[in-house]
């Protein structure tokens, strides 16, 4: 290891913590002293001038094809807080360009580049060599069987925060499959939050970062990895065919950022409330994660395929504008989602433009044996065309949501409005491994914003609890559907719920006397799941992905519904997927122009 890297070891705050773990594990002094050495021999990092020089060059050539966006402004904010605080980048991951293109935005900026941390699967001869000299810090998978080796982690995190090292790494702990934010991973920014918490350093700055591309070459084997295909190990075979991926790939390559937050000043803030002290790195977590959200911006690419998926069908170039242009109406008009993403997109021209870029990248068909061209999701593409979707949906869940919680109470008399605030409570307490909601009162208030931005009519009272406080009638949601249309909730609720729907059934099918076993289960899903779409019992193959099934295996355990065995149990598991079965066959009717 480099001499940097080696004064951690003779720090009193070092040593005295290293004291303490020897009484706890019982090991003499000098061995005890080995181990750590070695621990931190394996995860040390610096940056060497030739290597990582050599290391953007190759990155250069990588991402030539990509014009990067970034906001200049924000970048020189930020420079300023470099010059007096360490700051720890989190972003969200779509590709392993993403180190490469956030890199350039700092040293273009004169931000101090940041120390990445990688998992250790990155770490294979030759590459490993160069990425520890470019910055890469090497973390195991999994760590909870070494107590030695997570106390010199913590450690040399709070030695990289204490002399004001940058620090950055994604919050998602892998690149997404399905083009939307992933749960967290709070490991990392445990022990980060333990560093701060220990040390007296200066104030560290977490900045929630927004990678986002139009299009992208990964998608497709990511998407093959979503439907259970063997993800390839990382070795130099691998970087070689990445890097000749990136020949015919290109586009715009667009890097947000959002409010920063004072780490030790939050700590404090959350050690100062009795119920959030257990929770403090999942709260943390949460709120990046929001604020990645809060600034990812809707890509010519994610409203273009969004207008296909919803239509259903082949559209003209006049029919995909009609259909785009009230989605970027309700962007424009929304006061919660970013101005500059309207304004971007205010001119149409693009729509044909990356309408003919996705058919030139197989996304999309046209057919042009009729009286014009008309373009549509090509075969065995749902997937793709989905993930560029989902680079949005974020900003659309909470309008689904109220959507659909509506409709479900349609035609029914009298004052509806209890049934729909519960109905939207209902869908986000089973959406939430899925999305990032606000907490119950703001998500509320939240759901009321989307009325109102649909149909203005809808005063803004509310109750000390967020609580809409005017009585609604069926025909005041059925004038609210005439001005939302083309209805969104479709098109964004129904692979989750008919992924949902796919496992509870499963689950509910599993032998009573039985534990389950989850990667057998999961497996079964995805095949059950293929099998439905070619039966046309399921809607979409976008709803036949690991990801979707994985998360919907974490809210079974959330309601508890297992581990176990035996009838009682066996029954709630039914009405459960009975529950979601109602769900799905309601949401069916709601098709555009068939809402009211």
């Amino acid at each position: 290891m480099d001499a940097a890297t080696r004064t951690l070891l003779e720090k009193p705050w070092f040593l005295d913590g290293l004291s303490e773990l020897q009484r706890d594990l019982s090991l003499p002094g000098a061995e005890l002293r080995k181990r750590a050495e070695a621990c931190l021999e394996e995860m040390w990092t610096t940056f060497h001038p030739v290597a990582a020089g050599a290391w953007r060059r190759f990155g250069e050539l990588l991402t030539q094809r990509y014009k990067l966006v970034v906001n200049d402004d924000r970048l020189r904010e930020i420079a300023a807080l470099d010059s007096e605080h360490s700051l720890i980048f989190l972003f969200s991951h779509r590709s392993y360009l993403d180190i490469w293109l956030l890199r350039e935005a700092m040293r273009t900026s004169g931000i101090q580049q940041p120390l990445g941390l990688a998992g250790a699967n990155l770490n294979f001869f030759p590459m490993g060599s160069v990425l520890r000299r470019t910055g890469a810090l090497f973390i195991r998978r999994s760590m909870k069987d070494d107590a030695v080796y997570r106390f010199v982690l913590r450690a040399y995190l709070a030695h990289i925060l204490e002399i004001r090292g940058n620090l950055g790494w994604s919050i998602e702990g892998g690149r997404t499959r399905t083009g939307k934010l992933r749960p967290p991973r709070y490991g990392a920014l445990r022990y980060v939050v333990d560093a701060v918490q220990r040390g007296h350093g200066p104030e560290a700055y977490i900045l929630p970062v927004s990678v986002v591309y139009d299009q992208l070459g990964e998608v497709a084997t990511m998407t093959a990895e979503a439907l259970g295909e063997s993800k390839r190990p990382e070795d130099i075979g691998w970087l070689m065919r990445f890097a000749l991926m990136q020949r015919n790939q290109g586009g715009t390559a667009r890097i947000d950022i959002g409010e920063a937050i004072p780490l030790r000043q939050r700590i404090a803030e959350l050690e100062g409330d009795p119920r959030a002290r257990d929770t403090m790195t999942e709260r943390i977590a949460l709120a990046v994660c929001h604020r990645i959200n809060q600034v990812t911006p809707a890509t010519p690419t994610a409203v273009v395929t969004l207008a296909l998926l919803a239509a259903e069908r082949a559209l003209t170039y006049g029919e995909t504008v009609e259909v785009v242009e009230p989605i970027l109406r309700y962007i424009a008009e929304h006061p919660n989602l970013p101005p500059t993403m309207a304004r971007e997109l205010k001119d149409l021209g693009w729509v044909k433009a990356t309408l003919e870029q996705l058919v030139g990248s197989g996304v999309l068909e046209r057919f042009d044996g009729g009286a014009e061209p008309v373009y549509y999701v090509a075969p065995q593409q749902h997937l793709v065309a989905a993930f560029y979707r989902n680079t949005l949906i974020h900003f659309l869940v909470v309008r689904a949501i109220g959507e659909f919680a509506m409709f479900l109470e349609h035609d029914k008399q009298g004052d509806i409005r209890p049934a729909i605030w519960q109905n939207a409570l209902d869908l986000r307490e089973l959406l939430k491994f899925e999305f990032f909601f606000a907490e119950r009162r703001d998500f509320q208030r939240d759901l009321l914003t989307e009325l109102i931005v649909v149909d203005p009519s809808w005063d803004a009272s509310v109750d000390p609890d967020g609580r809409y406080t005017r009585p609604i009638y069926w025909e005041q949601v059925k004038r609210w559907f005439d001005r939302a249309q083309p209805p969104l909730a479709h098109v964004v609720l129904r692979p989750f719920l008919d992924a949902y729907w796919v496992l509870a059934a499963e689950l509910a099918r599993w032998p009573v006397e039985r534990e389950v076993d989850e990667k057998e289960l999961l497996r079964h899903c995805l095949g059950v799941g293929k099998q439905r779409v070619r039966q046309r019992r399921l809607h979409s193959e976008e709803s036949v992905t690991l990801e979707l099934f994985k998360n919907a295996l974490s809210l079974a355990k959330h309601r508890k519904l297992l581990p176990g065995t035996g009838t009682e149990l066996h029954a709630r598991r039914q009405a459960f997927a009975q529950y979601l079965a109602g769900l799905v066959q309601q949401l069916a009717k709601l098709v555009p122009g068939e809402a009211a």
